[in-house]
């Protein structure tokens, strides 16, 4: 099940790869109940979409080279899933859990994946068709399913997946699934990882030891899980897609659309949110943080003596890897806007006291005073801070482990953008692009329905050698080419 060994490119598997499915996006009758009969259509949509997929690919595969199906990330939106704790649950839920619904620990996301199984039955029966048929399935956990973390949670998907198949195969079926806490890799042709650690809101900065230090019972915090959770999921009309990236403007906008009310209880989700954070980052710079670092050199020296790769080749990857947010308190005070927000704040103040010194004291304070209100203004309407996508990094970065792991395709997800670009002369880069969202379909953004949806890689050996097609799904004209790349030279 945690098979961490590296395959030579030949080993009788040819490739098919897609990411970003978010499966459980829409149990959220916890924190929007308002979202639970618009999202119905869109995701039977979706779950019709996959197993036609999975089912065309289940019958078209070479005779001699069955799939190897490998899901980069998201599968699952353990993050996102907000259903209130159920009697029985011998976690006691805290505080925050009790507000935002069921949370990081074992048994909080064994019942969270049941319900994910539960809601969608036809994806999982397709998954253990397309097993049963003889190919194989890898998962690599992404900032969404991190909570796959758990061994007993992934045993729960994986009996979940062979639950309708027969009995008396499931052990050997059980063999050909993977689920990989990092990535998966290929000698000299793959290297397949979500990408969530390129981006600072996102990443965890070790991508193996990913429990708290102060609650090793829990998944630690990174900023986009408190704002997914206090923020964006709470509050209608704000795209949880875009709530990372949004620039000011937008938020602006947004609180003109709530109107006072909404603005109001915005304004409490996001200071709570705020806290949690930035307390997050005083932690992170004291002890718990060297608590955190000893665990995850731990993990990383564990992780290579099971595995096949060095521990210097690792730390080399882990090197490439964005600092969270969470680690940073200055980026995580400009990433939150808190600085551009105080900025302002005491710009109006300044304009006020510009006021009373031009009526009391004089024209030269006044004037002071003004020139002072005008920098701290001017700084909150343009700030320095920087919460654009990470997709420049990761393509940067493609580059590095395509020669570090001599990989002919680095492929990721996370940004829902399918692309596929030459690194170098011998490799390319592929993002993988998404199969459904983590928004209802009516408060989905612009960007996020600009993007087409069921697109995915395949990597099939012709001859004698490997090529790679980007492709999108038609539920009705099937597979469609986007782009190919031929052998690497």
């Amino acid at each position: 099940m945690s098979d961490m060994t590296q395959k030579s490119p030949d080993d009788g598997f040819n490739y098919i790869m897609l990411s970003d499915v978010h499966l459980g996006s829409d149990i959220i009758p916890h924190l929007r109940p308002w979202a639970s009969t618009s999202w119905l259509l869109e995701e039977n949509e979706i779950d019709a979409r996959l197993v036609s997929w999975l089912d065309h690919y289940a019958k078209h595969l070479d005779r001699d080279r069955p799939w190897r199906l490998v899901i980069a990330g998201d599968f699952l939106d353990l993050a996102g899933v907000s259903i209130t704790t159920p009697t029985g649950v011998l976690t006691p839920p805290t505080a925050e859990e009790q507000r935002h619904g069921l949370g990081s620990a074992i048994d909080h996301v064994l019942h969270k994946v049941e319900a994910i199984a539960q809601r969608h039955p036809s994806v999982f029966r397709a998954l253990g068709r397309f097993v049963g048929a003889g190919n194989a399935l890898v998962m690599v956990r992404g900032n969404h399913d991190i909570e796959l973390y758990w061994r007993e949670a992934q045993s729960v998907l994986i009996d979940a997946i062979l639950a309708h198949e027969p009995g008396e195969s499931r052990l050997a079926l059980r063999a050909r699934i993977a689920i990989r806490p990092w990535f998966f890799a290929v000698d000299g042709l793959l290297y397949v990882e979500h990408g969530h650690e390129f981006d600072p809101l996102c990443g965890y900065g070790d991508p193996l030891a990913s429990t708290c230090a102060r609650d090793p019972s829990r998944i630690r915090w990174t900023a986009f899980s408190v704002l997914l959770r206090y923020v964006a999921r709470p509050t209608r009309g704000l795209s949880s897609a875009d709530f990372s990236y949004a620039g000011m403007g937008a938020y602006v906008r947004l609180l003109l659309k709530l109107g006072v009310r909404g603005t109001a209880a915005i304004a409490g989700r996001y200071l709570r949110a705020s806290y949690r954070l930035l307390a997050e980052c005083v932690l992170n710079a004291g002890s718990t943080g060297r608590r955190q670092a000893h665990a995850a050199r731990e993990a990383l020296s564990h992780f290579a003596r099971l595995s096949d790769i060095s521990e210097d080749q690792l730390m080399l990857l882990r090197g490439l890897y964005t600092r969270p947010a969470v680690q940073r308190f200055g980026f995580m005070l400009r990433s939150l806007y808190l600085d551009r927000i105080l900025s302002c704040l005491m710009g109006v103040v300044a304009c006020v006291l510009a006021v009373l010194f031009t009526v009391y004291v004089g024209v030269i304070s006044a004037v002071s005073t003004a020139l002072a209100a005008l920098l701290l203004l001017g700084y909150a309407v343009i700030g320095c801070g920087d919460n654009s996508s990470p997709k420049a990094t990761m393509l940067r970065n493609a580059a590095h482990i395509a020669q570090l792991f001599s990989a002919r395709w680095v492929v990721m997800g996370h940004t829902h953008e399918a692309t596929m670009q030459a690194v170098s002369d011998s490799a390319s880069y592929v993002n993988l692009g998404s199969w459904g969202e983590d928004d209802p379909p009516d408060e989905c953004s612009a960007r996020v329905r600009a993007h087409p949806m069921g697109t995915f890689l395949i990597v099939r050996k012709r001859a004698d050698d490997f090529f790679a097609d980007l492709m999108r799904w038609d539920d009705q004209l099937g597979p469609l080419l986007l782009e190919r790349k031929g052998a690497a030279t």
